[in-house]
């Protein structure tokens, strides 16, 4: 019910998430507790070894430690001798699993769903443990007992996490296809009256170069160029919004990585040094991918000047491009203020830009591209320390004469 609560009202938007988490968490372990059940005369059992690892693997350590003090607060307060067993047994649960957090996020759904199921199995191990060590029994005694309550432990933790990661799956697809809904409006828009804008423009910006040339005094060769750099901004709007419109390479032809990337730090390493800032670039040779080279360098220099303004004076700007068993993938990371969470979610929708006078529209032209080579991009980014764009493009085969 918690599972349902927390992604039925949307709770997973907010930025205190966590915190949610955490209180679903306690009030699942305390339902828990309160109402154990029994299969083997003098046994009790019950799941609250369940929301404690769940809370720990998708909130993060505090939520965890909220539900450890919730867990054995009421412990404490339901009275008896396991009070003692129970801080035995949860204090190193929560250490291993708050350690193996680490590496879960980076798991796939299979291997989420098998680790963490492994990883309720070796609690209750140590549950089990504890309680035989307490009574000072036989282990064939509680082997009954052993075997069942891990059983039960194992698959409902299965489901649960199956369901978990289903439910994250679809929300990811919903918020997917919502996205691409109001980014093909956006396309249609622009297809529609780009052209149309584009004209008086060009008209509008002849007469005013026309009339610079005849001014003398220095105000009207001011508004003159103002009204120019107007002018030319409102046009690169324009042609960002045509590319947008059709973002599909017109001619793709097989390109060779580094030698791309060659004529693309040629182009922009001057615009680096110049705002004070390091390069840094490793290239792997022999790859290969399918693309418009046109359209696939304005992406490069798109996102390297995004980063190149990003950073204070004195940043690093570091290109990785290597080889994946499927794709090339090319990382771009700088140094500079970095993102929240909340601006990380809204990269790439339209009008939404970090920049003061952005509009947005270059890195959805971006997205639009590298969607169209069948690509993906991966943005990490922390408050303060930097950015970091990994690109995967398919990987296309290396031409005979080259080998």
């Amino acid at each position: 019910m918690s599972i349902l609560i927390y992604f039925s009202l949307g709770l997973y938007k907010t930025k205190y998430k966590s915190l949610l988490i955490g209180v679903n968490g306690s009030i699942s372990v305390i339902f828990c507790m309160s109402f154990p059940f029994t299969v083997f005369s003098g046994y009790i059992y019950d799941l609250r070894i369940l929301p404690f690892i769940i809370t720990i693997l998708y909130g993060g350590v505090r939520p965890g430690l909220f539900v450890a003090l919730v867990l054995l607060l009421y412990r404490y307060l339901l009275g008896g001798s396991g009070f003692v067993v129970t801080s035995f047994c949860y204090i190193p649960i929560f250490l291993f699993t708050a350690v193996f957090v680490r590496f879960y996020a980076e798991l796939s759904k299979t291997k989420v769903i098998t680790f963490g199921t492994l990883l309720a199995s070796v609690s209750a191990l140590f549950v089990t443990v504890g309680s035989i060590i307490k009574s000072d029994e036989a282990i064939l005694q509680h082997l009954s007992f052993f075997v069942y309550y891990c059983l039960t432990l194992m698959t409902c933790t299965w489901i649960t996490l199956y369901m978990i990661e289903t439910i994250k799956d679809n929300v990811k697809m919903r918020e997917e296809i919502h996205r691409s809904e109001k980014l093909n409006v956006l396309g249609e828009l622009a297809a529609t009256i780009a052209h149309e804008i584009r004209n008086p423009l060009t008209v509008s910006k002849g007469f005013i170069q026309l009339m610079k040339s005849r001014v003398n005094n220095e105000t009207d060769l001011k508004y003159s160029t103002l009204a120019l750099e107007e002018i030319d901004r409102a046009e690169s709007i324009v042609s960002e919004y045509l590319m947008y419109a059709k973002p599909q390479a017109d001619k793709t032809e097989q390109i060779h990585i580094k030698k791309l990337f060659h004529n693309v730090l040629q182009i922009i390493e001057p615009y680096i040094t110049s705002h004070g800032h390091i390069l840094n670039y490793k290239i792997e040779d022999a790859l290969y991918i399918h693309a418009d080279a046109k359209k696939f360098t304005q992406v490069m220099i798109n996102l390297m000047k995004n980063a190149v303004e990003a950073m204070e004076h004195s940043g690093q700007l570091t290109i990785h491009v290597y080889g994946g068993q499927y794709d090339v993938v090319i990382e771009i990371s700088d140094t500079g203020t970095g993102m929240t969470k909340e601006q990380l979610s809204r990269l790439g929708v339209p009008f939404y830009s970090t920049k003061d006078k952005g509009t947005g529209l270059g890195l959805m032209v971006c997205y639009r591209i590298i969607e169209a080579l069948e690509g993906t991009i991966q943005v990490e980014s922390t408050k303060g320390v930097g950015t970091k764009f990994s690109i995967a493009i398919p990987k296309a085969a290396e031409p005979m004469e080259s080998r």
